[in-house]
């Protein structure tokens, strides 16, 4: 069978169409990072953030000074943010950081191992 100028056009465009389309529906794909539920994240100055995560995320603990710390979840732009009005957590993605009185106490950190992504939900 032997295709005519017209016919290869045409087959091309509906080829590029159908590429146009399979690449709009491919840029829909957003991820985010999954949190574990306990992370040890590396900070500066050669310091370990532990981090305990409630399984809901309406609270988080931290390890300061051989005590856990609870921390209510908290409105932010950050992935996650927990304040206890003292003490806030960012967690966001593979990085995190501590906050004592508004001042940075533990960062920047970052997780010591690659965390696993998920598809985001609409």
């Amino acid at each position: 069978m032997k295709l005519t100028n017209h016919s290869r056009v045409r087959c091309a465009r509906v080829s590029f169409i159908v590429l146009l389309v399979a690449g709009c529906v491919y840029v829909d794909d957003v991820r985010d990072t999954v949190l574990p539920a306990r992370i040890d994240y590396s900070c500066a100055g050669n310091k370990v953030l532990p981090v305990a995560r409630a399984p809901d995320q309406k609270n988080a603990a931290v390890l300061l000074e051989g005590k856990w710390v609870m921390l209510p979840r908290a409105d932010s732009a950050a992935q996650e943010k927990y304040s206890n009005g003292t003490y806030s957590l960012y967690l966001h993605g593979e990085r995190a950081m501590l906050e004592d009185q508004g001042r940075v106490a533990y960062g920047p950190c970052t997780s010591p191992v690659d965390l696993p992504t998920a598809r985001r939900s609409r």
